[in-house]
């Protein structure tokens, strides 16, 4: 793709071998390409074994979402996963699909498996330290007081666990889009307090995006394997026009497309399914807007 104007917004195949702490498994990571200021990996767990066995204090924010492993119903977790947060080693127990909010300065980990019937996916979100200190200075006092809550822990609490507000079932939404199905993780407004927006769907039939647009902030859009078991494969096609010169990009393997702030793209069409996809949507800002053509 390289020998294209726009082809290098393009990261094909973007896999990786996790460290040791992160279970050693290869795992889709996007690392911070074209300065997105984010890093984010998807790990598709499918040994009953698999732990992070260490626990770390991260100096930025973190999210880790427990996904279930059926694009088509990812409500269908299938496991029971303990999450221990703050220096008392508070175990949360998580059997549904979830976000756990990890603000700067709070330790967390291990993470462990107790139970464990179907493979679940885990997407890590990782924001840049330059993106954290432009978060932190822009904080107003309502955000700081809730961001003391998320790394202390809230006195009120529920059913005995103080890090309750860290534990988020969603935001879920169903059949958002024609082409999409079963449930969406869909946070387009900071509900996560990190600055990050998230969108993650499932494309099960033609999905169709006519109409060019551009946004304000990095957008990392990103298309993988809906099989847990056969990760390089994406199992469609997808084409993507890019720039003023609707730019024809195509793919048919896993893929970020990794776009600039006014980058302008679409249409987008993916097709040839033979197999759900998962379609990931990641970007930097605490409000996501599309700005259309003409406007």
């Amino acid at each position: 793709m390289s020998e294209t104007k726009y082809g290098k917004h393009l990261i094909q195949s973007p896999f990786y071998k996790a460290t040791a702490e992160f279970g050693g498994a290869t795992m889709f990571k996007q690392t911070d390409e074209g300065n997105s200021g984010v890093v984010f990996e998807h790990h598709y767990i499918t040994d009953p074994k698999w732990s992070i066995n260490v626990s770390r204090t991260p100096d930025t924010h973190e999210l880790f979402c427990f996904i279930g492993g059926n694009p088509e119903n990812i409500m269908d977790f299938g496991a029971e996963v303990r999450f221990t947060l703050g220096p008392d080693d508070e175990e949360q127990v998580i059997r549904d699909t979830t976000v756990v909010i990890i603000p700067p300065g709070l330790k967390h980990g291990p993470i462990t498996i107790k139970n464990f019937t179907k493979p679940f996916n885990l997407l890590r979100i990782v924001n840049s330290r330059e993106y954290q200190d432009k978060l932190d200075a822009e904080a107003p006092k309502e955000a700081a007081f809730k961001m003391e809550w998320l790394r202390n822990g809230n006195e009120v609490r529920k059913h005995g666990k103080k890090y309750w507000m860290n534990i988020m079932k969603g935001p879920l939404y169903n059949d958002y889009e024609p082409g999409w199905t079963g449930m969406s993780i869909w946070a387009h407004h900071d509900e996560f307090s990190a600055g990050i927006s998230l969108g993650y769907h499932c494309i099960v039939t033609p999905y169709d995006v006519r109409f060019s647009h551009a946004h304000n902030n990095h957008e990392n859009l990103c298309f993988l394997s809906g099989d847990p078991n056969k990760p390089g494969e994406l199992g469609a096609d997808v084409e993507v026009y890019l720039g003023e010169e609707n730019e024809k990009q195509t793919f048919n393997t896993p893929t970020i497309l990794s776009m600039p702030s006014g980058l302008k793209h679409c249409p987008l069409l993916v097709h040839n399914i033979t197999k759900p996809v998962i379609f990931l949507e990641v970007s930097v800002t605490k409000s996501f807007e599309g700005k259309a053509e003409g406007f």
